[in-house]
């Protein structure tokens, strides 16, 4: 019966790829929700290469969670900028442009994190389940943003025993927005290209 179904998708992704002209079947097969044949030994190995830049990244929030990444010595780097910039004007102002400046990197740089973990997971979950391609990429985009809370919680909790550093759950759940917010965008553009690919499915078969 298994072998049957396989068989039966295979011939309908190369119907699909015959009736586009295009020669990349397994791309608009995966974009219909069909099943790619992959090998087992190919799965493996392009999941454990989506889980290093999440390891990368976890050995950069480590760096940045020490007291040499502080606010006061990012302020350092601020200050100089700022008076080159723009003199003396606002430069007052020097001390909240650091802090927006730290939260807009906590955002942007945990929202990346959150893509790498969302391309780990979708991998991970692909190789060890059966679960339908219309459900697989929100439930990785769900435990890639929690992954990013639990490290940004982590994050947090180390830096409460740095001097001169201090933990906020905030930044915690700031952190885990930024994850959502660029998980969404990604979202909404493979949809967009679905949407494009079965528009062009729709006109080949009205041709």
């Amino acid at each position: 019966m298994a072998s049957h179904l396989l068989e039966c998708r295979l011939n309908l992704s190369g119907s699909v790829a015959t009736l586009l002209g295009d020669t990349n079947n397994v791309c608009f097969a995966q974009l219909l929700n069909l099943s790619q044949v992959t090998r087992p030994r190919s799965v493996r190995i392009n999941m454990r290469t989506k889980w290093l830049p999440v390891l990368l990244s976890l050995v950069f929030v480590c760096f940045t969670s020490t007291t040499f990444m502080g606010g006061s010595h990012t302020q350092v780097v601020v200050n100089p900028v700022w008076k080159a910039a723009f003199g003396t004007w606002h430069f007052n102002e020097t001390g909240p442009v650091n802090e927006v400046l730290r939260k807009t990197g906590h955002f942007f740089g945990y929202g990346m994190i959150g893509l790498f973990f969302r391309n780990a997971w979708y991998s991970t979950v692909r190789a060890v389940t059966t679960m339908l391609r219309s459900w697989l990429m929100p439930f990785a985009a769900g435990l890639a943003v929690a992954s990013t809370f639990l490290i940004g919680c982590l994050d947090e909790w180390h830096q409460t025993y740095l001097p001169g550093r201090v933990g906020s759950i905030r930044d915690a759940l700031l952190d885990s927005a930024g994850a959502l917010f660029l998980n969404l965008i990604v979202w909404a553009v493979v949809a967009r290209r679905r949407r494009r690919v079965l528009s062009r499915l729709q006109l080949a078969r009205e041709a």
